[in-house]
């Protein structure tokens, strides 16, 4: 299981679980569905469930199995990664079939210190760093992310549902794209014959 968390005294979690390769059987009838000599389509689906939890508190649990585009998992492991190192600030991510929506922003060290600092402490006069007004970047991210509660009640897309903000840093998006990458290596190759077609390159342009 993949899970986007801080380890502070409340933590607020995401937790993605890729379960198996999304399968088509000969029987199956779809217009829609273009497919390869093998007779599988030619784009790859990834059923998962996701979870948002506030400590042993589970908010929101899947009510069913959705599935991601391979392509979209390999998108957000890019960015997360991105992220991590430094290289841009700001991830909005949405997959193609949008059950959940994902948005990870940069702080200043400004805005971290306020985050950070203690009513308490600032009720109490006590000296903290919430006056820094630098604008420079942070260690510090903003994470907000939501369920799209009627696409997965109901199969229809209506871009609202329950969800969590909470702050990480960046060694936490790091482990969380590292816990991603290693889900989608335990699901093994689409194809298991060699002679498969570029999708198992993909997969294997994925697990490098």
């Amino acid at each position: 299981m993949a899970t986007l968390t801080h380890n502070n005294k409340y933590p607020c979690a995401f937790d993605l679980r890729l379960l198996e390769w999304e399968r088509y059987s000969s029987k199956k009838e779809n217009s829609e569905v273009k497919t390869v000599p093998l007779g599988e389509p030619y784009t790859l689906w990834v059923k998962y469930r996701m979870a948002l939890r506030v400590g042993d508190t589970a908010l929101y649990q899947s009510s069913k199995e959705t599935t991601f585009v391979l392509e979209d998992i390999g998108r957000l492991i890019e960015h997360l990664l991105q992220l991590a190192s430094g290289s841009k600030d700001k991830l909005a991510f949405d997959p193609i079939e949008p059950d959940f929506g994902l948005v990870i922003h940069r702080l200043t060290k400004s805005s971290a210190s306020v985050t950070v600092s203690s009513a308490a402490e600032i009720r109490a006069g006590e000296l903290t760093n919430a006056t820094n007004q630098s604008a420079a970047p942070s260690n510090l991210f903003d994470v907000e992310v939501w369920i799209d509660y009627p696409n997965q009640a109901d199969r229809f897309y209506g871009g609202y549902g329950p969800g969590l903000y909470f702050f990480v840093e960046a060694l936490d998006i790091e482990q969380f794209a590292s816990q991603l990458q290693a889900e989608l290596n335990a699901l093994g190759p689409y194809f298991t014959n060699e002679t498969g077609n570029e999708k198992l390159e993909l997969w294997h342009k994925f697990n490098l």
